[in-house]
């Protein structure tokens, strides 16, 4: 039977400095309406399931509030995960720990698809082909049209090989849910040496290495090729 909605004494936030430690909590509220989504519950069965009102659960999904452990826990169960997987407890640890969905569905996506997922930037992996065999370097990215552009510095290994065949990598993982995508690019990594281009891609591009120093050797791959898969239950 589902519990009476309404709600309970340990439904604010007053104990939220006892919810379980993670390393960089993930984002919460969009964690829940996620999985509840998936699960086809609306806000109302799923505070049912939990025992928590239909207010204080929209306030969780729209990041106004944190939830109690004892909420968490309860949210965890009816949502069928883990406390830890909803806050993003694992997000510190090498990905795909978690394990598959359920019954997973390996899905081939579309070029619009693949364009549509790597085009808010961030990192991604760059591979290429040295004397010594293949090199994958993270690197910070950035879309300009259709083209993937990234920075390097004038004395690293990459730049040695610009002008070569490349793959370039970008992926993301939800442990939570169990969900994952991955777009593979392959084409050709040159150097941009227009300086009205370069100064175009510094005004708009937005690429900001993390790694810091003067990493002003811009880099252009247009793809010749891209693909790319999901994986979801």
């Amino acid at each position: 039977m589902v519990p009476q909605e309404g709600a309970r004494a340990d439904d604010g936030p007053q104990d939220s400095a006892a919810l379980p430690p993670a390393g960089k909590p993930g984002d919460l509220g969009s964690r829940l309406s996620r999985r509840r989504q998936d699960l086809k519950l609306t806000r109302r069965q799923l505070a049912g399931l939990a025992g928590l009102s239909l207010p204080y659960l929209q306030d969780l999904e729209a990041h106004h509030v944190r939830p109690t452990q004892a909420a968490l826990r309860r949210l965890a169960a009816a949502l069928q995960t883990t406390p830890q997987m909803l806050t993003g407890g694992g997000t510190g640890l090498p990905p795909g720990r978690a394990g598959p969905p359920g019954q997973p569905v390996l899905e081939t996506l579309t070029s619009a698809e693949c364009y549509d997922l790597i085009s808010p930037g961030g990192v991604g992996r760059v591979a290429f082909t040295t004397a010594d065999g293949p090199v994958v370097l993270p690197v910070n990215y950035a879309m300009a049209g259709r083209a993937v552009i990234f920075r390097t510095a004038p004395d690293t290994l990459l730049a040695g090989y610009l002008g070569c065949l490349a793959g370039f990598e970008v992926d993301g993982l939800d442990e939570a849910l169990s969900l994952g995508w991955s777009v593979l690019v392959t084409g050709r990594a040159v150097r941009v040496t227009s300086e009205a281009e370069v100064r175009h891609l510094e005004r708009h591009a937005g690429v900001r290495p993390w790694a810091g120093g003067a990493r002003d050797v811009y880099v252009r791959i247009i793809p010749h090729r891209i693909t790319g898969r999901r994986i979801h239950d």
